[in-house]
């Protein structure tokens, strides 16, 4: 396993006569030294420390600040996420065929910003990444949730380190859509250390079902720490597509995955300083979050998602929530969440994201489950729904 630090809750602020912010953090927390370990990781690893970028509103002036309280809860890598028991077998066997939702996208063009093929009236795909319960298989993890909400449109993996070997791994979920990410040292990556084993990897991806590949996603609090720098990291995800291209596969399209909060003046990011190029990336993907219960209120979703809506249309890129999700509100039995699910899903179908991944999990600045009915219903009614 890695060791990787625990997971944070953000938020974000909505000013007076100007578009809606992703917020501040509540704080800096405190991050250990990076460690790699690029072998699969095994079932029971802690989650991989990325920043959980959540979004909500601030109108009321008297709210208290927001904060980051731990629910004391488990470790949400006990099971998945960004603790990317990536190399256990297993694959889908026994899941049977799932219904493929829409036609392909064809590729990118990637002739820089605004010149893409992607359909303009494609449905977005909802999906989720998948939480696993303690001693369970990726592959029963997936059935579960695929009788919970699904058919799961899209399913959201995550590696720590390199991937394995696609026959088999959690990314082989046979025709759905994945967005898969994976990641490596970019010095290691810039020295041409990796590029025998990406450059296979690649080249073992089927081409007859879309998978949108992530190099390194959220490096924001990375390069804050000094685990690497943004040259670098833009340097070494440039040599990542470039490897991707190399196995001449249309479906497979590159994918930088970036934190909502980071468009946020507050952070003291630019966007640019992470982005590689629109010669090389394909489609954004955005990890962006509704708090929920800090105000006593769901924030609505053109709040939540306008930012980073407009930063991928003014770069001409299509767009997909690689992380979403709502804590419920005190006081709420699920039925409120599950109208701002709905909600959700109605906005969001009239913007055209590609698709959709709801975070199921449980970490320290919030539970995201959907464990009641009326939730579970509601998410599962969006990913139902004929295409």
């Amino acid at each position: 396993m890695t060791a990787d630090r625990p997971r944070r809750l953000m938020t974000a602020d909505r000013q007076p006569d100007r578009p809606p912010q992703p917020e501040q953090p509540a704080g800096r927390r405190r991050r250990a030294p990076s460690r790699w370990w690029l072998a699969p990781v095994v079932a029971g690893a802690v989650v991989l420390g990325t920043t959980v970028a959540v979004a909500t509103s601030r109108d009321d002036p008297t709210a208290a600040p927001p904060g980051a309280a731990a629910t004391g809860g488990a470790a949400p890598g006990a099971g998945d996420a960004h603790s990317g028991l990536g190399g256990q077998p297993g694959g889908i066997a026994g899941l049977g065929s799932v219904p493929t939702p829409t036609a392909s996208p064809s590729p990118s063009a990637r002739n820089g910003a605004g010149d893409t093929t992607f359909p303009t009236n494609r449905r977005t795909l909802p999906g989720a990444s998948i939480h696993l319960r303690s001693g369970e298989s990726f592959a029963a993890g997936l059935a579960r949730s695929d009788r919970t909400y699904g058919p799961l449109r899209m399913v959201r993996v995550f590696y720590p380190g390199l991937p394995p070997s696609w026959s088999g791994s959690r990314a082989d979920v046979a025709n759905r859509t994945v967005v898969v990410s994976f990641k490596a040292p970019p010095t290691e990556v810039i020295a041409g250390r990796h590029d025998s084993r990406l450059a296979a990897w690649f080249a073992s991806v089927p081409r007859d079902h879309d998978v949108y590949w992530s190099y390194f996603h959220e490096p924001e609090n990375d390069v804050e720490s000094g685990s690497y720098t943004t040259s670098q990291f833009r340097s070494a995800w440039r040599r990542v597509a470039g490897l991707a291209d190399r196995a001449g596969n249309s479906r497979l399209k590159a994918t930088l995955i970036l934190m909502c909060w980071t468009l946020n003046p507050q952070s003291n990011r630019r966007f640019e300083d992470y982005y590689p190029g629109g010669d090389v990336v394909d489609v954004l993907g955005w990890d962006c979050y509704n708090s929920g219960g800090r105000y006593g209120r769901y924030t609505a979703p053109d709040k939540v998602f306008e930012p980073m809506i407009a930063k991928s249309r003014a770069l001409g890129k299509p767009w997909g929530l690689a992380e979403t999700g709502s804590v419920r509100i005190p006081g709420d039995s699920g039925a409120g969440r599950a109208a701002w699910i709905r909600e959700m899903s109605a906005y969001l179908n009239t913007q055209r994201p590609l698709w959709v991944a709801y975070y199921d999990y449980e970490v320290s600045g919030g539970d995201f489950r959907l464990l009641d009915t009326a939730s579970q219903q509601a998410w599962r009614s969006w990913c139902a729904a004929p295409a």
